[in-house]
């Protein structure tokens, strides 16, 4: 008989620490939802992140801004996972110094927060005009962290940096944007690659400029929007003819004769000051 009670014992405390393990995994508390940058499940919206270094980006320009103001909001957005809430959830993070360039003078960070009914929040900055951005630029690099409110929803998703200068805006910092540019430009990079650490807005101005594209407008690198000078899509990927790489190179020679036989040059990235190749079939590229 004892052993017997024993045994029910037994089975009564392992099935009542099961069912508590399994209480513990079941519930979900939407006051703890995690806060992260939009991702690539987010693309359709918000276009910055690039997953080759899983960071997302925001590029911004005074280009845009009329010359008499000397002031630019610009909401770096982050979102969280699980329910909105009724009211303000504050968001933590912080600068990055080896990443950030900006000084204290050229921005401050209004706020930063999740708005009341909301899954989609703000890290607010305020930019200021500065001469020094008119052949530069700047920028801050974010890292989230918890806060009381939020946590960090997930390491792949916690970083974003935010650049701007007076010059003309980036396009989208993300994989297939980035791979058309070096469909293009000729550097130690393959066409295919993802990385933007060759991008300068010297060699990006100067492809709008030969093919006639518009300044908000830039085709990804597996299909784009309808090219302005012929109607139809821009397909790049692995049948990528060199068909635009030829019409930058005439207009770098064309920029060259103008001037003297000085090249046109990168003004940003790894081959600043050196000059811009375009990436034509069986060019090679000259550090």
């Amino acid at each position: 008989m004892k052993n017997i009670i024993k045994y029910l014992l037994l089975v009564s405390i392992v099935l009542s620490v099961a069912a508590c393990q399994k209480d513990d995994i079941m519930v979900f508390d939407i006051n703890d939802g995690g806060v992260l940058f939009p991702g690539a499940g987010d693309a359709a919206t918000y276009k910055g992140y690039n997953s080759a270094d899983k960071v997302y980006y925001v590029n911004e320009s005074f280009l845009n801004v009329p010359l008499t103001q000397d002031k630019y909001i610009v909401d770096f957005p982050v979102r969280v996972s699980g329910d909105s809430l009724k009211y303000d959830r504050a968001i933590a993070f912080d600068i990055d110094p080896e990443l950030t360039t900006a000084i204290p003078t050229q921005y401050k960070i209004v706020d930063a927060l999740i708005p009341a009914g909301k899954q989609y929040g703000r890290i607010r900055f305020e930019l200021s005009r500065d001469a020094a951005l008119d052949n530069a630029s700047v920028k801050v690099a974010i890292i989230l962290k918890d806060s009381d409110d939020l946590k960090v929803g997930s390491n792949e998703y916690k970083k974003g940096v935010l650049t701007w200068s007076n010059m003309l805006p980036m396009f989208p910092n993300s994989a297939s944007y980035i791979r058309t540019f070096n469909c293009i430009v000729l550097t130690p990079l393959t066409k295919t690659s993802t990385a933007n650490t060759y991008y300068s807005p010297n060699a990006h101005k100067a492809i709008l400029d030969a093919l006639g594209w518009p300044v908000n407008y830039w085709p990804t690198y597996v299909s784009g929007l309808a090219d302005p000078g012929t109607g139809t899509s821009a397909i790049f990927g692995v049948y990528y003819t060199d068909l635009y790489a030829q019409k930058l190179k005439t207009y770098l020679d064309a920029y060259a004769a103008a001037n003297g036989g000085q090249r046109l040059l990168h003004n940003a990235g790894l081959a600043i000051g050196k000059e811009i190749q375009p990436r034509v079939t069986g060019a090679v590229y000259i550090p």
